[in-house]
This record gives C-alpha cells, structure tokens and sequence, in this order.
C-alpha cells in the first residue's frame, strides 16, 4: 500500500517536506528561536526556481536573483 516512510504518511501521500518545515516553524515559535529555514533563506530558495523557470522559459538566459538579504 505504498511508501510508508514519515513524510508519506505525514505529507498527505506525496512525500514533500511540508509536515517537517511546519514542525521545524511550530518549534521555534515555542521554543522562541528563530526557524530554520528563516525568512531570507526561504524566499531565496523559493525564488531561485521562480528564476529557473523563467530562464528555462527564456531558452536558458540568465535571470538574476534579487536580493533579499537584510
């Protein structure tokens, strides 16, 4: 009956991360530490394969990050 590993069973059946990052944000609040990923990391990763895409959309031109750092 499929993959039993955790994040299949906790991640709705398709394996992603979700069930984790939520914990790892859950955590932190309780604990009162910042998260990991944090703010910055997340939306540099999330843009990045918003740039690839694009790029991949653009024959492979270069699209720049911007950047979010504080």
């Amino acid at each position: 009956e499929g993959n039993a590993h955790l994040s299949f069973t906790q991640g709705g059946g398709h394996g992603g991360s979700h069930p984790h990052l939520v914990n790892e944000f859950v955590s932190s609040i309780i604990d009162g530490r910042p998260s990991f990923p944090d703010v910055y990391q997340s939306v540099n990763w999330t843009c990045a394969g918003i740039c690839a895409h694009e790029s991949a959309m653009q024959g492979g031109q270069l699209v720049p990050l911007p950047d979010f750092r504080r």
